[in-house]
């Protein structure tokens, strides 16, 4: 079946932002497009929010953090307050009414919903769920609805006890009436079976046998990398733009170190390229800039460590900005003589460009190439991943990564064999921070770490990886009946 014709539309709180959804998005455009020949105008997005492009609408009742999502959140697990449920009908039927004419309007032959397994899009799933239930009632089959299940309440700890009101939504995310499913690591299927069995199992087995895929999240390289020449002594970084020369200095970084008394020459960057949330563990990374600086000492170095965090804070209504300062600080008091800075970058890292009234912004995704110029490296203890977006966007920049093995991580992408130090638990060792050392020291070793973890992104995890799972996916969707 050619899919080149087909009309797809794609539903998300954010499209073009920093989020890992919103890149995931990004990326698939690029393999339908790219791999699978559909043109950029049959395309459609609905959103809260969308960085402009082509062929977007926008309405605030996406938003996860509007009004009611909030309210949704904080109670999840507590006696519902008066007026819970009666929100939350009016929202879904008023984005309902707005799904509706925005499938009607663009022709759309397929909708892809992201992350409506998440309570973090409750209105939306819902929304979808009322949709469908509708036209079912009316004997329409059409569109489709293709599910992308970043994430689930059945993996997140803080969702596990779901008061009265919000069990009555629960069918809906993602809700059956859907005509495929789209995961990004292996163990989530198993969940998904859980609630076909609880609300549709008669059509258990033949779904997940044609209609339910594992996409890992994937990330293409930029830059010519092959051409370059990675025997040499010199470190291999991507070209640089003349735009982000003054990227440092404007973050505070540059000013930071000079108040420490070093110069860049004597600083190890470590960049943090995620989301300020609690599962990322960024306490750990703090903890590893102090034993890196330890180790810089014991070889005669005085090396002065700045931790940048390139990612916005707030998303998971926890203060974890706030946790890590005062955490910064206590260590701070600990080690008086030592060089350790803490850089949050989110006032000046959008996902985009731009410059406001003369002050620059810079582009987040171009942050880890920015920082293997200078000989950085990006630390990324997570505790829990979907997959690992941001892992692989450092990957893809030339920047050596060090890792805590997370569970996806174990069952998903070791077995590619990525050269990561790692450890477990987030239980720092000297083996890490060794194997760290050298990266740093040895630009040979360097070079050929990162020409390694590039053939392997390149050979087992590149867009056309999105193209090869969705081409008979969606054949199936379409040509399929699946009883």
């Amino acid at each position: 079946m050619n899919i080149h014709h087909l009309n797809i539309g794609m539903i998300h709180s954010l499209v073009g932002k920093n989020d890992g959804v919103s890149i995931v998005i990004d990326h698939t455009v690029n393999a339908l497009t790219e791999y699978l020949d559909v043109e950029l105008g049959n395309i459609f997005f609905l959103a809260a929010h969308a960085s402009p492009r082509f062929n977007a609408v926008t309405d605030e009742v996406f938003w996860h953090k509007n009004k009611v999502h909030k309210k949704i959140l904080k109670h999840f697990n507590e006696e519902p307050p008066e007026n819970l449920e009666q929100e939350i009908n009016d929202n879904a039927l008023y984005a309902k009414e707005v799904i509706k004419k925005w499938v009607n309007d663009n022709e759309i032959d397929l909708i892809i919903a992201h992350n409506t397994s998440h309570p973090y899009n409750f209105i939306t799933a819902v929304a979808l769920g009322y949709y469908f239930e509708e036209l079912r009632e009316q004997n329409y089959i059409w569109p489709k609805q293709l599910v992308w299940w970043h994430d689930s309440y059945m993996e997140r700890e803080e969702f596990k006890s779901p008061n009265p009101v919000i069990k009555k939504y629960m069918k809906y995310l993602p809700g059956t009436y859907v005509d495929g499913i789209a995961f990004i690591n292996q163990s989530q299927v198993e969940k998904a079976k859980k609630v076909f069995k609880k609300y549709n199992s008669t059509r258990l087995d033949a779904f997940f046998e044609n209609r339910a895929i594992v996409v890992p999240n994937t990330s293409s390289i930029h830059w010519d990398w092959r051409a370059r020449d990675w025997i040499k002594n010199d470190l291999v970084y991507p070209p640089q733009s003349n735009y982000n020369d003054t990227f440092l200095e404007d973050i505070g970084l540059t000013n930071a170190i000079r108040k420490e008394g070093f110069t860049l020459d004597d600083t190890v960057i470590l960049l943090q390229h995620t989301r300020v949330v609690p599962r990322k563990k960024i306490e750990i990374a703090l903890d590893f800039a102090y034993r890196l600086e330890e180790k810089f000492k014991s070889k005669g170095e005085d090396k002065c460590i700045a931790l940048l965090v390139s990612g916005h804070s707030g998303d998971e209504q926890v203060a974890y900005k706030k946790f890590l300062w005062e955490y910064y600080h206590k260590q701070k008091i600990k080690n008086p003589d030592s060089h350790v800075v803490l850089i949050f970058g989110e006032g000046t890292i959008l996902s985009h460009r731009d410059i406001i009234v003369d002050r620059k912004y810079y582009k987040f995704a171009e942050i880890p190439e920015i920082i293997a110029a200078y000989n950085g490296l990006a630390t990324y203890f997570s505790e829990v991943e979907g997959y690992g977006n941001n892992l692989l966007e450092a990957i893809a920049s030339g920047l050596p990564a060090v890792i805590n093995k997370y569970k996806v991580f174990k069952t998903d992408i070791e077995h590619l064999g990525f050269h990561l130090p790692a450890v477990e638990n987030c239980q720092l060792n000297d083996a890490i921070v060794e194997d760290t050392y050298a990266i740093l020291n040895d630009p040979v070793y360097r070079n050929k770490v990162v020409k390694h973890n590039l053939e392997v992104l390149d050979r087992e995890l590149g867009h056309r990886k999105i193209a090869e799972k969705l081409r008979p996916l969606i054949t199936s969707i379409f040509t399929k009946i699946i009883n």
